[in-house]
């Protein structure tokens, strides 16, 4: 092989890369999945580095075995190629949305490259856009530090994902099932798919069928905030995927308008009335307090902000406060500090630190910030 041959191998093969990152992190759009199909019909060469990327062709026997997506459609287009023969694809010949064993034949290439983009085309679209509902495939989404973020489930039902977040969405025949790895996401529930919605963080469990809530699995406590609707809260192990199980722990409902902590593994005596809406004000960008301890603020502030804001006096961080900060403004905030009785703010490059001066303490100061 040439040098110039070389160079072209390994453009295509950064190209095919491209492509396989782009159906990992979403959806296509009409427009992109064109210019997909378009690179993929372009040339075998083409095929061969898609299929060596992104490694799927072991389950184009399965996938062809499975409910006729478009393979039907694509087989007419070839056959329009080829004469109305057959197209083998290796040792799997495809007719009729079957797979069946057959020894290789020569056929035209263009044909191959049309089949074999149209599979790939429909493998991926389903298997990354689709979270594995058909596969039974897990998927993982995540957000960075500040950043926030939704997905359309394949059900229909939408997740929000705050900060610094991390879940993974697996499907069964029998439940749909969210893992909330780390952070905090809020769920609007579509009703009418047939199997429940379950959420697990740690050692919390919330089933929901139609309903929007808030998970947030914080160090001390995972708490679940119901916007609208109705959802039951359990503690403990989660039942395995597909078993149509319930949790097996303790469990209370919770409504439109409570938010239930687990704490330690164990449910909160009883659900507690808060504001809905100021829970989930993070949607908008914002910290809604009213009378909260500072050093929870705080530590809320630091979730989205570059420069960490720190609080080492036990007394400061349990100073009561009320008000509405915007997550990304730290000035308007660090101003906020500044403005509370005995308290000063010493800033660094890499921090601001929050002091006491001994004034005022034990004040509830408030804002309508």
């Amino acid at each position: 092989m040439t040098a110039s041959e070389q160079l072209v191998d390994a453009a295509i093969a950064e190209q095919a890369r491209r492509w396989f990152v782009a159906h990992d992190e979403g959806s296509l759009s009409a427009q992109e999945t064109a210019a997909f199909l378009t690179w993929l019909r372009a040339s075998p060469v083409h095929v061969r580095a898609f299929l060596r990327v992104s490694r799927i062709a072991r389950d184009l026997k399965a996938a062809a075995e499975g409910p006729d997506f478009v393979l039907k459609a694509l087989l007419e287009e070839a056959r329009t190629d080829t004469g109305n023969h057959v197209v083998e694809i290796g040792s799997l010949n495809l007719q009729g949305g079957r797979a069946i064993a057959r020894q290789p034949g020569r056929r035209s290439q263009w044909a191959l490259a049309t089949v074999v983009a149209g599979l790939i085309l429909g493998l991926s679209l389903l298997w990354w856009s689709r979270d594995g509902e058909r596969f039974g495939l897990p998927k993982t989404y995540d957000t960075g530090r500040g950043e926030q973020a939704a997905w359309r489930l394949p059900d229909g039902s939408t997740l929000h994902l705050n900060t610094g977040g991390s879940a993974t969405v697996r499907y069964s025949t029998a439940e749909r099932v969210v893992d909330l790895n780390r952070g905090q996401a809020l769920f609007e529930v579509v009703p009418g798919d047939g199997r429940r919605f379950r959420v697990s963080a740690g050692e919390a469990h919330v089933l929901a069928v139609g309903t929007e809530f808030d998970v947030y699995r914080r160090r001390d406590v995972i708490l679940v905030t119901v916007v609208e609707g109705t959802v039951t809260v359990s503690s403990g192990e989660p039942p395995p995927l597909s078993s149509g199980i319930a949790p097996s722990g303790p469990s209370r409902r919770v409504n439109a308008g409570q938010q239930l902590g687990v704490e330690g593994g164990k449910l909160w005596p009883e659900p507690v009335l808060v504001d809905a809406k100021a829970a989930v004000a993070w949607l908008q960008h914002q910290i809604v307090a009213e009378d909260r301890p500072l050093g929870e603020i705080v530590d809320e502030f630091n979730r989205y902000a570059r420069v960490s804001i720190e609080i080492v006096d036990p007394a400061l961080r349990a100073l009561r406060v009320s008000g509405r900060f915007d997550v990304y403004d730290t000035e308007s905030f660090v101003a906020f500090l500044s403005s509370l009785d005995g308290v000063a703010v010493e800033r660094t490059a890499t921090r601001i630190r929050v002091i006491s001066i001994g004034a005022s303490k034990g004040e509830r100061p408030q804002s309508t910030h």
